[in-house]
């Protein structure tokens, strides 16, 4: 990180199971959760930058979305059962 950069501290709240994949993800590299969660972030904005230049983002929005649509159906259905 360079030194000149400004930071601020965000909070979220993160189901635990994610917490402990990313804990282990970071015992693995050697770093810091919050090191890590930073590179995650830059990574993950750089990609969501990239799709929208070319315009797959909302489409990538939109598969997101229909997928989350349909574990909910598959859900409901499997608890009628």
């Amino acid at each position: 990180m360079e030194e000149n950069k400004k930071y601020q501290n965000i909070t979220f709240h993160c189901p635990v199971e994610l917490v402990a994949r990313i804990d282990r993800l970071a015992e693995k590299g050697d770093v810091p959760r919050s090191k890590l969660m930073l590179n995650m972030v830059e990574v993950s904005l750089d990609f969501l930058e990239s799709t929208q230049k070319v315009g797959i983002f909302q489409l990538s929005l939109l598969l997101r979305d229909a997928a989350d649509s349909l574990k909910n159906v598959s859900k409901r259905w499997k608890e009628k059962k």
